[in-house]
């Protein structure tokens, strides 16, 4: 077999390979044999019929397709081997000649994994924010903690809406008169000074009675995700089903008792310390990690062929599809909602898509340059780590030792963030502890996609 490797544009390559009229043999005398059973000849039984006799009823590139079927897929895979390629997908197939006697020629074309020339990555400039915990993070993450434990209960000493009641509400939107999608729902529940709808809207329900219905007029923002809103005025009719308010638990030893365990309010209070330093940390390393993979990738070489971003694409469109659907609205849906189309998405989708691929393919360019690798104690490790939390620590441990080459890049991957960490030259700075984005404790509550809601 004769095999010639030429390099395309954009990571694309194309394989030609050439095999002898031996090698086109055995593929034919494999077709005859599936071919001689679909075929019926007069005078012979069927699948009896000679070779000869069939080509000469229906010639001899009747035996062509199965022949293909049954080289192509080996000559492929040996042409792979001997090219030590790597490709990203299922490549195109040509055939140049196919002639009994003579031999077979293919031409294969394929995406592959593109080469890194990878640009400096030691001794980058990288700050690392210092942060410190304080006494009104904690006050603010306890704060959080207490909310959350409490109860709603209807109000039974009045019958008006106050700043930071829960109403339970109906309401349906109205643009120039008309109703507009996403613009209605039925029991639904605001809490009144979250901030949550619309600016405007929640000052206009303080005062509605249970039963009151009301007329809401509102302006859109200008920057508002649906175009054909943003900016507009719209009137939403507005009905009061009820009112409710939080009934908060004493912040107590007991408070603390009920939430782990906890001896006390003070040791809540500790954890709280330790697992805001604990996210400071992960914070602080994952900004170091993003400033440093910039710039490898600014001073980097890499071309991504078109189905490799392509496949990431899929990717993230099926994990943001999921995400929808955990919260309740469907990709049909948002699309609407959103006046977009798929492939608008898509094309929103694609820089973020890009980035991702570059940081995966820099990290393991580094890893293999540097000698970065996982040995079975630290996979050990791992495994032990991920199973000591499951119910059946045992039992875990043996499903994951099927996963052992994905831990093994896990690994790997962290181990060189932590290379490029220690070999960057790296400047303290202080700084305020980060908002809800670093510590995850602060924050408005969760917005219903169902209402008009800010963002």
């Amino acid at each position: 077999m004769n095999v010639n490797l030429e390099h395309l544009e954009n990571s694309r390559v194309k394989v030609t390979v050439e095999v002898d009229a031996a090698k086109l043999e055995e593929g034919l005398a494999h077709a005859y044999r599936r071919v001689a059973k679909r075929v019926q000849i007069r005078g012979f039984r069927k699948g009896k019929a000679p070779r000869k006799i069939i080509e000469r009823y229906y010639g001899a590139s009747i035996f062509y397709e199965d022949a293909l079927d049954y080289l192509v897929p080996q000559l492929y895979e040996a042409a792979v081997e001997q090219t030590k390629i790597n490709p990203v997908d299922q490549p195109s197939c040509d055939i140049h000649k196919i002639e009994p006697g003579e031999g077979l020629s293919i031409e294969f074309e394929v995406d592959i994994y593109p080469e890194v020339e990878l640009g400096q990555y030691t001794g980058l400039p990288v700050e690392k924010r210092i942060r410190e915990v304080t006494a009104a993070d904690i006050d603010a993450e306890l704060e959080q903690l207490h909310l959350q434990h409490g109860e709603l209960v209807s109000v039974e000493d009045r019958n008006q809406v106050q700043e930071g009641d829960y109403v339970d509400l109906d309401f349906k939107g109205f643009l120039e008169g008309k109703p507009f999608p996403g613009g209605a729902a039925s029991g639904y529940t605001l809490r009144i000074g979250s901030g949550q709808f619309i600016p405007g809207f929640e000052e206009q329900l303080i005062g509605l009675s249970i039963d009151e219905e009301k007329e809401v007029d509102v302006t859109f923002p200008e920057d508002y995700h649906a175009q054909e809103l943003a900016g507009k005025d719209v009137t939403f009719v507005v009905k009061i089903n009820g009112i409710k308010k939080r009934v908060l638990p004493e912040l107590n030893d007991d408070f603390a008792k009920d939430l782990g365990d906890y001896e006390s309010l003070a040791e809540l209070k500790e954890d709280i310390r330790k697992r805001l330093e604990e996210r400071i940390t992960h914070g602080t390393k994952h900004e170091m990690e993003n400033r440093l993979i910039e710039q490898i990738i600014g001073s980097s070489t890499i071309v991504l062929p078109k189905s490799m971003i392509d496949q990431q694409l899929d990717y993230m469109m099926n994990q943001f599809e999921t995400n929808l659907l955990y919260s309740g609205m469907t990709l049909e849906r948002y699309l609407e909602h959103t006046q977009k189309t798929q492939e608008e998405l898509r094309g929103e989708m694609e820089p973020e898509a890009v980035n991702q691929l570059k940081r995966g393919l820099i990290l393991d360019a580094i890893a293999e340059k540097e000698g970065i690798s996982a040995s079975d104690e630290e996979i050990d490790r791992k495994i032990d780590e991920l199973a000591q939390d499951s119910p059946d620590p045992e039992q875990a441990r043996a499903n994951m030792e099927s996963s052992r080459n994905r831990l093994a890049n896990m690994i790997r991957i962290d181990k060189t963030w932590d290379f490029l960490i220690a070999n960057a030259q790296v400047t303290e700075v202080a700084d305020e502890i980060a908002d809800s984005a670093d510590t995850g404790t602060k924050g408005a509550e969760p917005v219903d996609d169902n209402g008009p809601e800010t963002e």
